[in-house]
């Protein structure tokens, strides 16, 4: 990407140079370094295991100020901020330029000392993510998309590779937060049916796995705005889809539900009405909610 700005976005290279700084001066020290006392479990409802560490809590500090400079007349949605003000995920209703900040999403993977996480920043106008970065500082694998102009992986163009075999479709889901009834119908309907991948602990990771062909879906319910604005777009713009079970697509303000971050449309066509059949098509749309 050129890293020009234009009216409805920043100039997408000044972003990711701020990531990477933030990524190599704050998170990548503290890799495999981190102190007992540094790692913190949060208080989250139905997530009795959440953590949080001073990589993630320093890593948006600097993102915010630094995004904030580069865009005075942005609000900033950051994951820990939200956090202890349940108040600011409202900010997804604004019409305003908003950023959108995971400051090191897979967490749990980062104080395991696994190399599976990242720091993912979006950028929404009247609630509308344009502009996303992913950034596994890592691995060295950048990611960035801009609405209409396609994803790009370490500087050149990607798209969702075509499928290799003709076996069943490899991925996975995440049934944690889903209510019981529609739990039991997501696991018998993909159990059955698909082959399973590991999970990766990081929407980072697993969304760019689905675009690199790594897999081709993850199943979710809980949609946390920090978790998929930027890799939806992300996955969207190199040809992949991003849909509830109802058919919609994923948006920013989009309640909890089942969503099948997928290949392509025809997969996740596929896989919706595979999850419809177990649940009954009668109550379908209404249990999935």
């Amino acid at each position: 990407m050129d890293g020009m700005a234009s009216p409805d976005t920043p100039d997408t290279d000044a972003v990711t140079r701020i990531i990477q700084q933030v990524a190599h001066e704050v998170i990548v020290p503290r890799f495999r370094t981190l102190q007992a006392d540094d790692i913190i479990h949060k208080e989250t409802a139905g997530y009795a295991d959440d953590l949080v560490t001073v990589a993630d809590r320093e890593a948006e500090t600097r993102l915010t100020a630094a995004l904030l400079e580069l865009m005075p007349s942005a609000r900033v949605l950051g994951e820990e901020s939200a956090h202890a003000d349940t108040g600011q995920l409202a900010l997804v209703d604004t019409d305003g330029p908003l950023w959108i900040v995971d400051p090191l999403d897979g967490t749990h993977n980062f104080a395991g000392g696994r190399d599976g996480f990242g720091v993912m920043v979006g950028f929404a106008l009247r609630g509308v993510v344009r502009a996303a970065w992913i950034y596994l500082p890592i691995r060295g694998e950048l990611f960035v998309a801009e609405t209409g102009c396609g994803a790009y992986f370490n500087g050149e163009r990607i798209r969702v590779p075509g499928r290799s075999d003709a076996g069943p479709p490899r991925g996975t889901y995440l049934s944690r937060f889903m209510p019981e009834p529609l739990r039991d119908a997501v696991t018998r309907a993909l159990d059955t049916r698909t082959a399973p991948a590991n999970l990766a602990g990081a929407a980072a990771v697993e969304y760019t796995d689905v675009l690199r062909g790594r897999r081709e879906f993850v199943a979710y319910y809980r949609l946390l705005p920090w978790d998929h604005g930027a890799p939806a777009l992300l996955l969207t713009e190199g040809g992949g889809a991003v849909e509830h079970l109802d058919g919609r697509p994923y948006t920013l303000r989009s309640d909890h539900q089942v969503t099948l971050a997928s290949r392509d449309a025809e997969l996740a066509a596929q896989l919706r009405g595979w999850i419809t059949v177990e649940l009954g098509d009668a109550r379908g749309a209404e249990v999935a909610r």
